[in-house]
């Protein structure tokens, strides 16, 4: 499928200086902190608090993420413009913070006066773009600090570790401050706590180390799409759309397979807790294989352990929590694969473009992500009421859309992933940087 790669000398091959890991990975935390709550808390939040019926809340979800995906490409080609003229991506990590902030204030405090589907609708839109804008440059700043094959390995798992420990966090936090201080109090400190992480782990990042020079995309705006030429690069995304839809829809049902299946609502924060600490603690793991069986070959073989993972959840019932929580171990481990080896072999393939940016790269990137959880989330749910399932009826179905469907779908990107070379180093042609 894919050539092994050319370092041979361990998993500790083309590490960068521990300065400038200790300096990047941070910010990977705050971002995943505030990331998780808005796609798992805030539909929760406001169908219970507020009321609001959960076919508008989640068209209005729909609508606003997709919108988001649309927009990442145009803020990655911007981004390349600007950070040229800044000299490095560092002021364009830091715009995004403010907005990020209020945001995130917005959604937990609604502005009453416009009335709450406008407030949330803003506070999304506030939100998505401020992340975008920081979180884009942050992971072409990744691709930026090394240009070796194994060295973009080791920033994109440094980043994704902070994530995983910030996913952690927000898993957990929200409702030991609810039980410490109050519902209203406690989401206080939980956007507090956000702030104040956000804010201490960008510091780091101000430093000269950590200023690369950026070389701007001079193409008018409307050819962000132009890297999609590129047959390589496509069949990376390609891979990657059918990974994150398995992942979006089994991210959807959690909460329902939990509650009707398993009957262990109160377990939930814990199964999420064991879920995103096997991803950490998988990260190494990941990283040593990539070094030895190449990125894309180590990514199948994470996606091929969630596929036995997944369909083993169908025979679950009523009580089976531990056996539930193994599959958690499973699934999470392989979570790290899937957050850490694609945006590295996206790194890999700007070095290969002549005209790359990688903004711009990024942009695409996020877009194809953020769009795949889009629909993943946005097809499951009006599937399962189409064909009959009710929470306490028909059940079945909701075991087979939990645990078939996602393996299902990731059965196809292997198969995908095998016909089709997606990694950077596996083609002559992709060697030589021609475009079709």
């Amino acid at each position: 499928m894919t050539a092994r790669p050319r370092h041979t000398l361990g998993w500790l091959a083309g590490r960068p200086a521990a300065r400038l890991l200790a300096a990047y990975a941070p910010l990977g935390l705050p971002l995943a902190f505030g990331a998780l709550p808005v796609y798992l808390l805030i539909p929760h939040l406001y169908a219970t608090r507020y009321g609001m019926s959960l076919a508008l809340l989640g068209g209005l979800l729909l609508v606003l993420r997709l919108a988001d995906a649309v927009l990442d490409p145009l803020i990655g080609h911007w981004s390349d413009l600007w950070a040229e003229v800044a000299g490095s991506r560092l002021r364009l990590i830091l715009a995004g913070i403010p907005g990020m902030i209020l945001g995130f204030f917005l959604l937990f405090q609604p502005w009453q006066q416009v009335g709450l589907v406008p407030s949330l609708a803003l506070a999304l839109a506030i939100f998505y773009v401020s992340y975008s804008l920081t979180s884009l440059n942050y992971q072409a700043l990744g691709a930026e600090l090394t240009q070796d094959y194994n060295g973009r390995t080791w920033f994109t798992t440094a980043r994704e570790a902070g994530a995983l420990v910030g996913v952690l966090l927000a898993a957990a936090l929200p409702q030991f401050l609810e039980r410490r201080f109050g519902a209203g109090p406690g989401l206080d400190i939980f956007v507090l706590v956000f702030a104040l992480t956000l804010v201490t782990a960008f510091a780091p990042l101000w430093r000269p180390a950590m200023r690369r020079p950026v070389t701007g995309n001079r193409k008018p705006w409307w050819t962000f799409y132009e890297p999609l030429r590129r047959p390589p690069l496509r069949r990376l995304l390609e891979v990657y759309t059918l990974s994150q839809m398995g992942n979006a829809i089994a991210a959807t049902l959690f909460f329902f397979f939990v509650d009707e299946i398993l009957h262990s609502k109160v377990l939930a924060p814990l199964f999420l807790l064991v879920y995103f600490l096997s991803g950490a603690l998988g990260m190494p793991v990941w990283l040593a294989l990539s070094t030895r069986l190449g990125k894309a070959r180590t990514w199948s073989s994470a996606m091929l352990l969630s596929i036995l993972a997944f369909t083993s959840a169908v025979f679950l019932g009523p009580g089976d929590a531990w056996a539930y929580g193994a599959i958690c171990v499973l699934t999470g481990l392989t979570l790290g694969a899937d957050q850490a080896l694609p945006p590295s072999i996206l790194a890999d393939h700007t070095d290969y473009d002549s005209d790359a940016r990688a903004g711009n790269y990024f942009g695409l990137f996020n877009w194809v992500a953020k769009a795949a959880t889009a629909l993943g989330a946005g097809i499951i749910l009006p599937l399962l009421q189409w064909s009959g399932f009710r929470p306490g009826e028909h059940l079945w179905l909701l075991s087979i859309a939990y645990a078939i469907v996602p393996a299902l779908i990731k059965v196809a990107a292997i198969l995908l992933m095998e016909l089709r070379a997606v990694e950077a180093q596996s083609t002559v042609v992709l060697k030589k940087g021609v475009a079709s």
